[in-house]
């Protein structure tokens, strides 16, 4: 962000007044803070290398967890087969029964269910047995019917077993691994929160730092460092840092003594000429009095109300008239800015009342379009210097 100023802007913020020494104003950075963005950059890559750790035994988990469930269903599918088999054995084994019993019913009462069955009982009964013989055939195939039930029941009782002792097993699996996968979760998100607050904290902290620098570059009057700090900040923390950087620079620039001042009868007649005019509009080029002045024009005609004639702008005002030092200035002294307009030039002027609203900080400005002549107070932004007609 480059902050640049209309030709005769100025700020409005109160000045602090402080004793004035350039070498005073000199801040070195603290190192903590330094240290303190290191330590939190470091925690922030740790925090990452965990994150990454964690999905990817998410990942790995999920997978488990997926082939598990498959394998459930697998086994559930082959119960349900299963059962569906014990029924309809069981139906078939039912029906055999039933029309053995049957059989053996009529052939017994009726004694002629089929022609074998009479050829049986036809023989010899005393050598063939007829009676066992028939028990033989019909009811011992009844009896071998029932043991290959039996066995077949056996079994299929046994895998229905075996397979709900699996299904149990599987059950279990699943659910410890839905655990685990829950529990990965978890851990991948408090990471990921932790993560978040840490690089906000890392942000908060590279911002303080970029005031820091901003403040020793203001009060060294580098404006290049001004700019460097700004433009960090606004890189991690947008405009709203930037904003801040920029507010801290402000006020670390007024910042000079205004310390008590004598007077001279020309001074002050400037300083009432220049004063009769608050209220009156800036205008670009103006020097008319009770119509609008620039910032030039308004010291130069005060001057000259004063008796004394002065260059008209401030790009020739500045090398023709007396230097003096900031804490030397008295009522009537001219304040110069450089290069406000980003012109490498002298470009805007006020006058030093010395008491007033702003207290011994307080100059009179004609600041730009759209404002009115009035009291300010002083600031030391791209302030080059002080000078005395």
């Amino acid at each position: 962000m480059i902050r640049v100023r209309r030709r005769g802007t100025t700020r409005s913020t109160p000045l602090v007044v402080l004793a004035f020494s350039v070498a005073s104003l000199i801040v070195t950075p603290v190192a903590a803070h330094a240290a303190s963005i290191t330590q939190t950059q470091a925690m922030i890559e740790a925090l990452t290398n965990r994150l990454s750790r964690l999905e990817k035994t998410s990942e790995i988990t999920s997978n488990q967890y997926d082939a598990d469930r498959v394998k459930l269903a697998t086994i559930t599918a082959n119960i349900k087969n299963l059962q569906g088999k014990e029924k309809g054995k069981r139906a078939a084994i039912k029906v055999t029964q039933k029309a053995l019993v049957a059989d053996i019913v009529r052939a017994y009462v009726l004694g002629a269910s089929d022609a074998q069955i009479i050829a049986l009982f036809n023989q010899n009964a005393t050598q063939f047995g007829s009676r066992t013989v028939y028990e033989n055939e019909v009811i011992g195939n009844l009896n071998q019917l029932k043991h290959e039930y039996q066995k077949e029941k056996i079994s299929l009782d046994t895998t229905i077993r075996l397979v709900g002792i699996q299904r149990v097993d599987a059950g279990r699996q699943t659910y410890a691994m839905s655990r685990l996968l829950s529990l990965n979760i978890y851990n991948t998100d408090t990471t990921q929160r932790t993560l978040h607050k840490m690089t906000l904290a890392l942000k908060g902290e590279i911002i303080t730092y970029e005031i820091q620098q901003g403040v020793v570059a203001a009060k060294s009057h580098d404006l290049a460092a001004e700019e460097t700090a700004i433009t960090a900040a606004s890189a991690v923390g947008g405009q709203n840092a930037a904003n801040e950087v920029t507010k801290a620079i402000e006020q670390a620039s007024q910042t000079i003594t205004l310390v008590d001042v004598g007077s001279t009868a020309q001074g002050l007649a400037a300083v009432k000429a220049a004063e009769s005019q608050i209220g009156v509009p800036y205008v670009w080029g103006g020097e008319t009095p009770y119509r609008g002045f620039d910032c030039s024009g308004l010291v130069q005609w005060a001057w000259a109300k004063a008796g004394i004639q002065i260059p008209r702008t401030t790009e020739s005002q500045w090398p023709d008239l007396v230097h003096v030092p900031l804490n030397d200035l008295q009522p009537g002294d001219l304040l110069f800015y450089f290069n406000l307009d980003g012109d490498n030039a002298v470009d805007h002027v006020v006058m030093y009342v010395g008491s007033g609203p702003y207290g011994s900080s307080t100059v009179i400005a004609a600041a730009y379009t759209g404002t009115n002549i009035g009291y300010e107070p002083v600031f030391t932004n791209g302030l080059e210097g002080a000078a005395r007609p």
